[in-house]
């Protein structure tokens, strides 16, 4: 399995790029393979998400197919999508995803743990990791995102996963200095290792057949219906 590093991108771009690949590897066309990046600021919605739980129409605003509610992604965050065959089943899965952060967590010295009432990667009651998937043909695709030196204020623009903004924290936020790529690339490598599967970094993602996709903004609802929702959801 390959792990390519995309730099920082646009959320559309790396949207279309990972539907690529998620059909490839379903259709044998392509390996599987962990994207791994940052993006431009942008707030998505799970695709059973509430978008009352969007604050701010500030940036742009995309409902995706992974699971769970709204999150924001942007510079300073390390964002990990793999691409693989499920050949474990989902809980295992999600585990290992979150497991893999917490090992990335520990060798910088956070003490992280899961939280029986949400998914995710915690420290005390702040989040510092959020997932989110989607499986298609037994594939799966989506991922993790973990706070490393964003700037936490973001999340006021959303309720994050249906929960306080207040409930975000970042590595930075506890005092350490790590760079996204790096953050990235070690957990991608945790993931691999934890599933059995070996795993090369390289330079470029493999190559795709394109598809005739196209991921559009969401519009805000009627004011009269922005009302933060009660309900709890996880991502």
């Amino acid at each position: 399995m390959k792990v390519a590093w995309l730099g920082r991108t646009a959320y559309p771009k790396a949207w279309l790029l990972m539907k690529s690949l998620h059909r490839a590897v379903v259709t044998g066309q392509a390996e599987e393979v962990i994207l791994v990046t940052e993006h431009e600021p942008v707030v998505t919605v799970g695709k059973h998400g509430r978008l009352n739980n969007v604050l701010r129409w500030d940036i742009p605003v995309y409902v995706v197919e992974r699971g769970g509610d709204a999150t924001y992604h942007g510079p300073g965050q390390a964002v990990i999508y793999p691409i693989l065959r499920l050949r474990w089943p989902l809980r295992r899965y999600i585990d290992a995803l979150e497991d893999a952060v917490i090992k990335t967590l520990r060798r910088y010295g956070i003490e992280a743990v899961k939280n029986p009432s949400h998914r995710g990667v915690w420290v005390g009651w702040r989040k510092i990791a959020s997932v989110g998937i989607a499986v298609e043909n037994n594939v799966a695709y989506h991922g993790v995102a973990i706070n490393v030196s964003l700037d936490v204020e973001e999340f006021m623009r959303i309720n994050p996963c249906g929960l306080p903004p207040s409930t975000m924290i970042s590595m930075k936020d506890l005092g350490v200095s790590a760079d996204v790529k790096e953050v990235s690339i070690e957990t991608s490598i945790n993931l691999a290792h934890m599933l059995g599967i070996h795993a090369d970094v390289v330079s470029k993602p493999p190559e795709a057949p394109p598809i005739a996709e196209e991921l559009k903004p969401a519009q805000a609802p009627p004011s009269s219906l922005l009302q933060p929702s009660r309900e709890i959801n996880q991502i």
